[in-house]
């Protein structure tokens, strides 16, 4: 049994104290809490980039969340956020008040390219000896188009890094999208041992590259097999909770709170039935 939570990216367009109350009201018990800087205008949800009233922002943000009954599952920062030290520091320095130990970050430089493969590795075992010494996790995405982006790639990273400390933030519809034949129910599989986070839509059943209109990204909407990968994930010891994630709300013609609110309700509603479920494992006794 899985609890689910939902990342406030998809409410960045309303306060954290909204988002919150949406996530909670839709049965979420978790959050991916957005600190990624905006430069569309949209609510950073933690902001880590100010330089005035810092720890009264990181406590009021805490209190904000546990008011609502919600925990963090992790924060959600940017390429750029990890690249210099100052912004490390900043990092830690949120996470130690905000009491969590795991940051998500995608995937950066490109595919198809040694090079900028190795950048990549070299700007992730930076960042995490610094994150290291503030007991806190790395969670790499692999992403479509970046330098991970397959599960060679995230194989290959994963040899390259120290594994007490750096993942992978597992979204099957990256991995879906890297070939015509990518099998995500078995790419979790294979991954499973370094899997840190796991994150939860569904997809279009075209592979395109770039990832499909918000309604195909609606849990049951799409092609992807969601009871498969989500019997998985409920026998994965490490894994507490999944995360919603939907990309592309803000782009819709109208979307107010109702409509973020329908689609986190209806998303939630239609994953929960396939991670409370319970399973019966080997170690299961039967009384």
């Amino acid at each position: 049994m899985k609890q689910l939570g939902c990342s406030t990216m998809l409410y960045r367009s309303f306060s954290l104290a909204q988002a919150l109350a949406g996530i909670r009201k839709a049965g979420g018990h978790a959050i991916e809490l957005c600190a990624r800087s905006s430069t569309t205008g949209q609510i950073t949800h933690l902001d880590l980039d100010r330089h005035d009233g810092v720890d009264g922002h990181y406590q009021e943000v805490k209190q904000t969340i546990t008011t609502h009954g919600l925990k963090i599952e992790s924060l959600a920062i940017s390429g750029q956020q990890i690249s210099q030290p100052a912004g490390l520091e900043r990092l830690i320095e949120a996470s130690c008040q905000l009491q969590t130990d795991t940051v998500v970050v995608s995937s950066g430089g490109i595919s198809n390219s040694e090079e900028s493969f190795l950048q990549f590795v070299d700007k992730v075992n930076q960042a995490s000896t610094a994150l290291a010494g503030g007991q806190i996790r790395l969670s790499v995405k692999p992403r479509m188009g970046r330098a991970v982006h397959n599960v060679a790639t995230a194989k290959q990273l994963m040899a390259k890094v120290d594994t007490n400390w750096v993942g992978l933030n597992f979204d099957a519809t990256h991995i879906y999208r890297s070939h015509p034949d990518a099998d995500p129910v078995r790419a979790l599989t294979e991954l499973q041992p370094h899997i840190f986070t796991v994150r939860m839509r569904d997809h279009q059943l075209s592979r395109e590259p770039k990832v499909g209109p918000v309604e195909t990204q609606i849990p049951g909407n799409g092609g992807l097999d969601l009871a498969r990968l989500a019997n998985i994930i409920k026998q994965m010891p490490n894994i507490s909770v999944a995360i919603l994630e939907i990309v592309g709300i803000h782009k819709l013609p109208n979307p107010n709170f109702d409509t973020v609110q329908e689609i986190v309700t209806t998303s939630i509603s239609y994953l929960k039935p396939l991670l409370w479920e319970y399973v019966a494992t080997p170690m299961t006794t039967i009384i």
